[in-house]
């Protein structure tokens, strides 16, 4: 290659380097010209009911160019000292206002309590709150309530409340930092004047359970009360042989399955007819009343039947009238031999 060429090829090479290194630094000093604005994010992961009381050791300062900045981001550290935080930040998350409980200069109960809400303490125990799952505060449960009576139709259990924010466990209104359950003996949850009124209503009469929701979870429950009686319904259509319907009483024990009809479709039950006592005749004439015994599936009714002024029979209630009995049908009654 000719020496023209090379030094040619020399000063083409310098002036492309140049204008490379002139582009950058032009670039550069209208990046620094563009006005930007600070960003508080997470400088380690914060859990849902962290106070933030010592800001500028948990957030650090990002930049952004104005307009890219997330919308409601917070910029300075006084406007968020000693608020809590409604919901966890992961290292490297902006935080605004509406994440986070209380006033910048006050915190504790009276500002994480909604407005219209008061703060009730439930008495429970490590089985009734799921080994303390369900005592983790800011999180969301539902209150069910046991009564035990005598009777299976008097005892049951219902869903007295759905949905309820939980402010402390004991004393603490903060989470685990490690994220563990937090068992209690008192859970402190916001309820509504007239729901506060339930509750301790309720916490007199029978045991109170705490169901803990999944996270923005605010679908309701289709059925919200269960008998003992009907518990025993649900068991008793899962056994072989033996098919149970409302109308069907519960009092007696359940019959062994050969003892029970299979139920036939649009068919209403059987009903036996079993006479206590035949009506008696005296001289062929036709008693004024007699008695029967109706069977009714696993029940039995005593019905009197009374003779009006036409002989027919009616019952003793005002029922159906029946036509009167024909002296044939009945056996005359033999004296008594000496």
């Amino acid at each position: 290659m000719k020496p023209k060429t090379l030094v040619l090829m020399g000063v083409a090479i310098a002036c492309g380097l140049g204008a490379s290194y002139m582009t950058s630094r032009l670039l550069a000093e209208r990046g620094d010209d563009e006005p930007k604005v600070d960003v508080l994010v997470a400088k380690r992961n914060l859990n849902v009911g962290d106070t933030i009381k010592l800001p500028d050791e948990l957030f650090v300062v990002k930049k952004f160019a104005r307009g890219d900045e997330p919308p409601g981001a917070v910029s300075d550290t006084e406007a968020i000292k000693n608020r809590i935080l409604k919901r966890p930040l992961r290292v490297g998350d902006h935080v605004t206002l509406e994440d986070m409980f209380g006033d910048k200069d006050n915190d504790g109960m009276s500002f994480v309590l909604p407005v219209g809400f008061r703060a009730v303490g439930v008495r429970v125990n490590v089985e009734s709150t799921a080994f303390g799952y369900a005592c983790l505060p800011l999180s969301r449960v539902d209150i069910v309530q046991t009564v035990r009576r005598a009777a299976d139709n008097a005892t049951y259990s219902q869903i007295l409340l759905e949905n309820v924010l939980v402010l402390a466990a004991d004393d603490r209104m903060q989470r685990d930092q490690t994220g563990k359950p937090m068992p209690s003996q008192v859970v402190t949850v916001a309820l509504k004047p007239e729901d506060a009124l339930k509750v301790a209503l309720a916490s007199e009469t029978g045991s109170l359970r705490l169901l803990l929701r999944k996270v923005n979870d605010v679908s309701r429950a289709d059925k919200n009360k269960l008998t003992m009686e009907g518990l025993k319904i649900g068991e008793a259509e899962h056994t072989e042989g033996v098919e149970v319907t409302e109308a069907t009483p519960h009092k007696d024990p359940v019959a062994p399955p050969t003892a029970v009809e299979p139920k036939v479709a649009d068919a209403k039950p059987p009903v036996a007819v079993v006479p206590e006592a035949p009506p008696q005749v005296a001289d062929g004439k036709l008693p004024k009343q007699f008695k029967m015994a109706i069977t009714e599936g696993g029940r039995t009714r005593q019905v009197v039947y009374l003779m009006n002024e036409n002989g027919e029979y009616i019952e003793a209630d005002g029922g159906e009238a029946h036509p009167p009995r024909p002296v044939d049908a009945v056996e005359p009654k033999t004296p008594d031999k000496k």
